[in-house]
């Protein structure tokens, strides 16, 4: 008996030995980070510059998978549902707030375990360069006296990231949420031509994603939604600046895994992913695009997404855009 039950603890001990072996030999084989949005996006560049950094860090293949459409749900869903094993991330953007509210998926953020933020993109409020608002008190006085839907947005996607920065704007100043006429795009880039061809009057996107026209003369920034003005763009005042109001609002990039990811994997992810975001060369890659440097991870990332949900959640019930209660 008493060799029957020593030779269980052996074989216990020997079975725990080994699964801290495994464990703690992570990774040992490629990682994937998925990225919902096309090669060339935003998310793909940081997706890729935070792969080649994981990459030297971890000592192991980090390569980007793309699967894009439906306004990332495929690629988030992939994470959400995916092996809680070390070897598949994602780079996860606010649209996952939109697609629970909307009841497009059945998981939320907490379906994730909380990685790092590694970048946060400011909304913009940009017109075409011979618009007559010079100012953005100028626009948002025209609005005000407009009837709700006379003047309109685009390059965003309704209920999309961009979409509620500027719904938070207007409501910060005592406007109607859906005081602008969305008209959807996909991307940015449709949207600023369209607001350079005069066929809609706002664009919310980022200012490096308008700088090339912003260059060529044709559209430009009244005042962009961050705490402080972006050092690729000291001469865009924030608005704030302008008038008092601490708006701010925009995208943002964070590294997510799937729910039940081990601590210690976790914890080691975690610590590289931050390393990368913190160096030198992503910080200038950062800024050499016009992206936001924005680092928060693990629990406090996830405070910051729960509060960011319940946001998203009130404002799109104010759009008419929430279904789920």
């Amino acid at each position: 008996m008493w060799r029957c039950l020593q030779r269980m603890v052996w074989l216990l001990a020997g079975g725990l030995l080994w699964a801290g072996t495994a464990c703690a030999a992570w990774p040992d084989r490629p990682i994937t980070l998925v990225v919902g949005w096309v090669m060339g996006s935003g998310s793909d560049l940081i997706a890729r510059k935070m792969a080649d950094g994981l990459s030297k860090e971890l000592g192991v293949p980090v390569s980007v998978l793309n699967i894009d459409g439906a306004d990332g749900i495929f690629a988030h869903s992939a994470v959400a549902y995916g092996e809680p094993d070390g070897y598949t991330l994602g780079l996860v953007t606010p649209e996952i707030f939109s697609a629970y509210w909307q009841q497009q998926t059945g998981y939320s953020f907490e379906s994730y375990t909380p990685i790092a933020r590694v970048e946060q993109s400011a909304a913009a409020f940009w017109v075409k360069q011979d618009s007559p608002w010079r100012t953005l008190d100028e626009a948002l006085t025209a609005i005000r006296k407009a009837k709700p839907g006379t003047y309109s947005m685009s390059g965003m996607t309704v209920g999309g990231a961009y979409h509620i920065a500027i719904a938070g704007l207007l409501k910060a100043h005592g406007l109607r949420v859906d005081a602008l006429r969305p008209v959807p795009s996909e991307g940015a880039q449709p949207g600023f031509e369209a607001l350079a061809r005069g066929l809609v009057d706002v664009c919310p996107d980022s200012l490096h994603e308008g700088h090339d026209l912003r260059r060529q003369g044709k559209i430009r920034p009244l005042a962009v939604l961050a705490r402080e003005r972006l050092g690729s763009f000291p001469d865009v005042p924030t608005v704030r600046e302008l008038d008092g109001k601490p708006v701010s609002g925009g995208t943002w990039r964070a590294v997510l895994a799937p729910p039940g990811l081990a601590p210690e994997v976790s914890t080691r992810l975690t610590e590289a992913v931050q390393k990368v975001a913190a160096s030198s060369d992503y910080r200038s890659f950062l800024e050499m695009y016009g992206f936001g440097a924005a680092t928060l991870a693990g629990e406090d990332l996830r405070k910051s997404l729960a509060e960011e949900h319940r946001h998203w959640g009130d404002v799109m019930g104010e759009l008419g855009l929430r279904k789920r209660k």
